[in-house]
């Protein structure tokens, strides 16, 4: 049996993905949660376009609030466990 992550961890673990900076063993693992995770997937490509807009904004010199940031997030994370939980029933 193959040891997948939960969605939850994936969300924990995303900013270190993106970046690169995770053990190699890890990454594996998580990997492999994403090849067989729909609601992971869509997750992961909102987040990397929200930074990508993110950074487009900052190339611009337009500053985004970290309030604003901090509740994208964190609504980012209530979508991912919604569909998550979806996914379970």
């Amino acid at each position: 049996m193959k040891d997948f992550f939960k969605c939850q961890e994936c969300v924990d673990l995303l900013t270190d993905y993106l970046e690169g900076s995770l053990e190699v063993e890890v990454k594996r693992r998580l990997d492999e949660h994403l090849a067989g995770c729909a609601p992971c997937i869509n997750f992961v490509r909102t987040f990397e376009k929200s930074q990508d807009l993110t950074n487009r904004l900052r190339e611009q010199q337009v500053n985004v609030p970290r309030e604003v940031q901090e509740r994208v997030k964190s609504f980012l994370k209530v979508e991912l466990v919604a569909l998550s939980s979806e996914r379970q029933k």
